[in-house]
């Protein structure tokens, strides 16, 4: 698919009035009626999607537009992937330490998405991207097959839908590929996608780009910059940090409430530093009245 195609295709984003996403809906001429045939196993897979999630406590996460980005340069995560959903670009790249919230934030995605899905828009599908064997091939058809979808509906949907692929866990699948170059997305005849894709900012190497950039299809094409976009998400302010452990406290009975929790947080050296990543602050939360209550009894 040429960038021009891409960009006719983003020109018709819906808007939903309620909540102000956007969201991408192909083009093409394809009728309601010539969607039907898989129609009723997307819907089957968006209900079971939705049923399944379970995010009791989610903070939205800000990030900055890059590594060499400055620290205070930040913003709202969701909102830059909504401007690239919005966009020509074909791949976003989200990076974070680990603990930082990647796999958080794919889950929340994923379902704002499929709340917000309606016929004929772009399907979102969440991938997890260690449990598919080699992922560098096949990767759309092999997250459907593990969804029960048949080969007739695969072929059906290939040909006549666009996806927005949230891939999961890049890192963890120890993989040595362009994924977007080698299943061919928007390829002539190929899957048309929009690939998210998060990964450890461990992980990267000094070239890291060519493993996710979108790559020229021929040896005498440049690598097309604009089709690229990354994000790196910020470790969790004082302010998350308080508006997180508000959550978390009356989700079931505690010890404590929450100023005793923000309490120790504060007067423990170097554990507020510790609880700006939202894994630790999790750890930090659970032991924290066992561990205190230990201590004054050995005093």
């Amino acid at each position: 698919m040429t960038n021009e195609s891409f960009k006719q295709q983003n020109s018709t984003a819906s808007c939903n009035n309620d909540t102000g996403t956007v969201v991408p809906r192909p083009t093409g001429g394809i009728s309601y009626n010539q969607q039907s045939i898989p129609f009723n196993s997307v819907n089957a897979l968006k209900v079971q999607r939705l049923d399944e999630f379970h995010q009791p406590v989610y903070i939205p996460p800000l990030a900055k537009a890059s590594l060499k980005a400055k620290d205070e340069d930040l913003f709202p995560l969701m909102d830059k992937v909504q401007e690239f959903l919005a966009s020509d670009r074909q791949v976003m790249l989200i990076l974070g330490d680990s603990g930082a919230g990647k796999s958080t934030f794919n889950r929340h995605l994923e379902h704002h998405l499929w709340t917000n899905y309606d016929k004929g828009h772009y399907i979102p599908l969440f991938i997890n991207l260690p449990v598919i064997d080699r992922p560098d091939l096949g990767l759309i058809t092999k997250h459907l097959q593990m969804h029960d979808f048949s080969d007739n509906e695969i072929q059906e949907m290939k040909h006549r839908h666009q996806f927005i692929l949230i891939c999961d866990g890049y890192d963890e699948s120890q993989p040595t590929t362009n994924l977007h170059r080698t299943n061919r997305l928007n390829q002539k005849g190929q899957w048309r996608a929009k690939m998210i894709i998060s990964c450890r900012t461990q992980f990267l190497g000094p070239v890291y780009l060519e493993r996710f950039a979108p790559q020229p299809t021929d040896r005498y094409s440049k690598r097309r910059s604009d089709l690229f976009q990354e994000a790196v998400i910020a470790p969790f302010s004082k302010k998350q940090v308080e508006d997180y452990v508000a959550r978390y406290v009356p989700l079931e009975p505690r010890p404590w409430v929450t100023e005793d929790y923000m309490r120790m947080l504060t007067t423990i050296p170097n554990l507020m530093g510790l609880a700006s990543n939202p894994f630790l602050l999790t750890l930090a939360l659970e032991a924290l009245p066992a561990v205190t209550k230990d201590h004054r009894q050995e005093l």
